[in-house]
């Protein structure tokens, strides 16, 4: 069975593309009534058409730029918090015998819940689990203060990966909750909508139209919004950001430890 986020993303490509195509027939038959009364110039028509797709060529490639940059961000946030976790548990092996093992017990609960996290999609159940996250994170911090304190010369090597360790938390949230607007997708999907309604209705004016090439350019369209919608949405989607260095880290906690800590 797939999962009902998968068939969603499914169905919003699929919709777009029959409604674009739908739009596309639509106004060619519009086109072929205006042909038969001879209503329209085909001259200021094809300015027109070359104006919409101009402009939706721009929107879709700044638009398509900012998703992916923002995909990037969200995959980079990840790997980072990885690392910070796995320093963090590296400078355990400073701390006294009686702190390492719960400090690795609190880090090892601190990625699980983590890794729980992203795969949250009741809003309810997600501002649960920050909300335990941020306990950890006191309790982590607790910890390694402590042992800070009774060696203060093992403070300015101990205590920075738990303060990046809580700073990527803050920003994995921020980066989760970053979208394009409503408002500026709707725009796009408007433009998207009347480039190809233009399409149409030249080749209805015309008389004549190449149905291959005039899909495809549907199909494009319709793909590239899909696109921007999907990446800007990375844990519901088909294309996703994924889990795998918190995953490598999970399993690397298994391992015996060795090499220095870094």
């Amino acid at each position: 069975m797939f999962p009902s986020s998968t068939i969603l993303d499914v169905l919003i490509a699929v919709g777009l593309f029959i409604g674009l195509l739908a739009c596309l027939e639509l106004w060619f038959f519009f086109g072929s009534r205006a042909r038969q009364r001879r209503e329209e110039h085909p001259d200021q028509l094809a300015n027109i058409q070359g104006a919409t797709l101009g402009l939706l060529a721009l929107l879709l490639g700044f638009s398509f730029a900012l998703a992916a940059g923002r995909f990037n961000d969200r995959v980079q946030l990840i790997t980072h918090e990885a690392n910070a976790i796995g320093t963090a548990w590296m400078r355990c092996d400073l701390l006294p015998d009686a702190a390492r093992a719960d400090a690795r017990q609190l880090l090892q609960a601190y990625t699980a819940q983590r890794i729980a996290f992203y795969d949250m999609t009741d809003p309810t159940a997600r501002t649960v689990a920050v909300a335990e996250s941020e306990q950890l994170q006191e309790r982590i911090w607790a910890n390694f203060a402590s042992a800070a304190k009774a060696t203060p010369e093992k403070a300015t090597v101990l205590l920075p990966p738990i303060n990046e360790l809580i700073d990527l938390h803050g920003s994995r949230i921020a980066a989760a909750r970053r979208h394009m607007p409503g408002v500026l997708l709707g725009l796009l999907v408007a433009c998207s909508v009347v480039s190809v309604a233009s399409v149409g209705y030249g080749c209805g004016v015309a008389g004549k139209r190449n149905i291959v090439l005039t899909t495809s350019l549907t199909f494009l369209i319709a793909g590239t919004l899909w696109a921007i919608i999907d990446m800007d949405h990375p844990r519901k989607g088909l294309i996703r950001v994924g889990q795998q260095p918190m995953l490598d880290l999970r399993n690397s906690f298994d391992r015996p430890a060795s090499g220095p800590a870094r």
